[in-house]
């Protein structure tokens, strides 16, 4: 039955209710009380129910019509709130958006990023998924994540890219480390060092240290360990390793480690950062992600050595 009964003839029919009159529902849908009346009269028909007593002085809901009523305002009230809410999806004020992430957002513009687009849309889902680059790239392929932010250098393939900021590249160490009593370290100052990496980024962080290195000379001892960098950082004080990491990680805090700066003749090593999606993801919360992205985007001094991967 449902297919063969029309919305608006719905919405006219309970305006009449509302009124009393067919007249003044006329008045105000703008169209003439007697199509009101008729199209009235054929979803009675359509319903074999009798939803009005007409008089001289308008009309008058029945018993039947009134159990009629009350269940169809709130289908309408509810149907009113879908639309309005698939038009703020389609703005992207609201929805979901899914951020992979290798690096962390404890601090730096990738924090400062997610912050104001967290104040600017607050009713949009915003969900993080940690993972290696690799996998954050499966991911970004198969659709279950919006947008992947990683820094160094890679091959983008069938992702778009954009560019966007740069951050440096830091030492961390317990704070009892000989080279702690330096301000700014030089790469020369890790030749001798035991140096502790973990999972993702830490491949490339070696590739960049060893870049930097005169292969002539010494090298550190790189111990590589399938552990994350808060669980590399929380090991520093126990052990004498030291341990390279972006600026963005060095948010949280952690007892007796801290953090140093290193620099060649150039000034700070710094490390480009992207944002990678599919072009034909339409989700309009990515957009306005990007956007905002696109905002924090800085001037960017590229390493002297390139990695693709």
């Amino acid at each position: 039955m449902i297919r063969h009964v029309e919305l608006h003839v719905l919405i006219q029919t309970l305006i009449a209710a509302e009124q009393g009159s067919f007249h003044k529902a006329g008045t105000l849908l703008g169209i003439p009380a007697s199509t009101v009346s008729r199209r009235v009269r054929s979803l009675e028909t359509q319903l074999g129910v009798k939803l009005f007593e007409r008089h001289r002085h308008g009309i008058r809901p029945t018993a039947a019509s009134n159990a009629f009523f009350k269940p169809i305002r709130r289908i309408l009230d509810e149907l009113n709130t879908v639309l309005i809410n698939a038009k703020t999806i389609a703005r992207g004020k609201t929805g979901a958006l899914n951020i992979g992430l290798y690096v962390s957002p404890s601090s730096g513009h990738l924090r400062m990023a997610i912050r104001e687009y967290k104040q600017a849309f607050p009713s949009v889902d915003v969900q993080y998924v940690e993972g290696e680059r690799g996998q954050l790239m499966e991911r970004l392929n198969a659709g279950s994540i919006d947008v992947a932010i990683v820094a160094g250098h890679f091959r983008s393939g069938m992702h778009d890219v954009v560019p966007l900021w740069s951050e440096k590249i830091l030492v961390a160490m317990a704070a009892t480390h000989p080279l702690a009593n330096k301000a700014t370290l030089k790469w020369d100052d890790l030749r001798n060092e035991h140096i502790l990496l973990g999972r993702d980024p830490g491949p490339e962080l070696r590739d960049h240290l060893l870049s930097r290195l005169n292969a002539s000379g010494d090298l550190p001892a790189i111990r590589h360990s399938h552990i994350g960098r808060d669980f590399v950082l929380s090991l520093l004080d126990i052990e004498s390793d030291i341990t390279l990491l972006y600026e963005a990680d060095t948010g949280a805090q952690h007892p007796g480690v801290i953090y140093r700066e290193v620099a060649d003749n150039e000034g700070p090593s710094l490390v480009p950062y992207f944002a990678c999606w599919i072009t034909s993801n339409d989700n309009p919360a990515l957009q306005h992600f990007l956007d905002l992205l696109r905002q924090h985007k800085g001037p960017q001094r590229q390493p002297r050595h390139r990695r693709a991967g």
